[in-house]
């Protein structure tokens, strides 16, 4: 490993826990184990979703009110709380991440990343994430019930015959949460095998291995070709949960970010897996609202987290800053 990173990984010390933080990797992991207690929650079926044009979800056809990005779906209604009245009470939001400060430039370590992620190790067949993601539920009449984060755990398996078995399980509300209107952990809320060729996917082709051929990757997958770079980071996260992604392809994407403008180092931060990362960000998708991260390891190069935080004035169910949605990708 290169001393930078070296230094960053000593001053992270990350191999402390701090008190009050989310289940570890194993204990997510055995989440997947418990016994379904009850049926998907009944509210679930009587949410009206609007998703912006910037943020698209995919799903598999055979789950057309909740499928295998349901998870996704829960992000995007977040967006029209603003604008709806009467306005709901205050929402309890996932603690914020403690962030030090590096001094490295954004574009140094994004290039050393890739060079790092180009050398490692496969992914398996296998997509493992934990999500905390905002959802709004709205009354017949247009105004807002209320607000609440919902955790879920998603495991996406890719067969070697084509067939892919999602699976989506309620899972630990962070530290303090009121879960009272949350289904138990380890609530299955969907447990389904797709036969080959019945898995939606963005495109049918993962990224490519090369950095200077993922902008128009990106622009095609999109559907835009002008991209903030806010935008850039949502689109990557996207990516990851929805490719095995070879060392090539996340290093490609990786290396392509060391090149895109408006991008920032936050600093060294341990997410809400306990693994340390650098946090990268950006704030021109939404100026003066939200605030796009993503957050990669310094040890591997891989893509551990993503987050958006809103920072905004105009909500009236958010205190900012708020964070109001969270992938983090067991890798």
């Amino acid at each position: 490993m290169n001393d930078l990173l070296s230094k960053l990984l000593r001053a992270a010390d990350p191999g402390t826990v701090k008190r009050g933080d989310p289940l570890s990797e194993r204990g997510l992991r055995e989440l997947a184990e418990y016994e379904a207690k009850e049926t998907a929650f009944e509210r679930s079926r009587r949410r009206d979703v609007h998703t912006p044009a910037e943020w698209r979800t995919w799903r598999p056809a055979a789950l057309a009110t909740g499928g295998a990005f349901f998870v996704m779906l829960f992000v995007v209604v977040f967006a029209l709380a603003s604008i709806l009245r009467p306005a709901p009470a205050i929402a309890a939001t996932p603690p914020l991440l403690e962030v030090t400060p590096v001094s490295a430039a954004a574009s140094e370590l994004l290039k050393e990343m890739e060079t790092m992620r180009r050398t490692g190790q496969e992914s398996g067949n296998t997509i493992r994430a934990q999500t905390w993601a905002l959802n709004t539920t709205f009354a017949e009449d247009g105004t807002t019930e209320f607000t609440v984060v919902e955790p879920q755990w998603s495991e996406t398996t890719f067969q070697a015959d084509g067939s892919v078995q999602y699976r989506l399980v309620a899972a630990e509300p962070f530290p303090g949460q009121d879960d009272d209107t949350l289904p138990a952990p380890g609530t299955v809320l969907v447990d389904e095998t797709f036969p080959p060729g019945d898995w939606d996917a963005p495109v049918e082709d993962g990224p490519p291995t090369r950095a200077d051929e993922v902008g128009a990757y990106l622009s095609a997958f999109a559907g835009d070709e002008a991209l903030s770079a806010g935008q850039t980071l949502r689109e990557i996260s996207t990516i990851v949960s929805n490719y095995l992604l070879t060392p090539e392809q996340e290093a490609a994407l990786i290396g392509y970010l060391s090149g895109v403008s408006n991008i920032q180092v936050s600093g060294s931060t341990t997410d809400r897996l306990g693994r340390t990362g650098i946090m990268f960000s950006a704030t021109d998708r939404a100026p003066g609202e939200y605030e796009d991260r993503l957050i990669i390891s310094p040890r591997t190069g891989q893509i551990l987290a993503a987050e958006t935080l809103y920072s905004g004035t105009t909500r009236t169910d958010l205190q900012a800053p708020a964070v109001v949605d969270y992938t983090a990708w067991e890798r």
